[in-house]
């Protein structure tokens, strides 16, 4: 597409990651609801949607906090710029540090839960 349709699929790209995303979690639905009955299906996707809905937040909050030193547009950590103590890290406010802090949860969750960590 990139090749003969460039302005397109410039206009396109940002709906390419929306439609993997979707794919993967309504091909992991899908594949749960064939095997399972109507109510085990709907609890199962209630429970991903939250599950994943408060590591979003969970991200969010120390993206925020750690780059800006606030929350919600609060300072909770006096910054060095107005005499405090804290100097926000730029990095936490780009896309990458989502990566670095979802590995610390991984990291985490494996050393507390060891029985999780997958067979090689």
């Amino acid at each position: 597409l990139k090749a003969f349709l460039f302005d397109i699929s410039k206009q396109l790209s940002v709906f390419v990651g929306l439609i993997i995303t979707n794919c993967i979690v309504m091909g992991r639905a899908e594949g749960f609801a064939m095997k399972n009955n109507p109510r085990l299906s709907f609890l199962d996707g209630i429970g991903n949607g939250l599950g994943y809905s408060f590591i979003l937040i969970v991200v969010a909050f120390f993206r925020e906090l750690l780059g800006a030193g606030s929350l919600f547009g609060v300072k909770l950590l006096s910054t060095a710029s107005d005499g405090g103590w804290y100097v926000p890290n730029g990095l936490m406010l780009l896309a990458p540090s989502a990566f670095f802090i979802i590995g610390i949860i991984i990291w985490i969750n494996r050393t507390f839960k060891p029985d999780q960590i997958e067979k090689a």
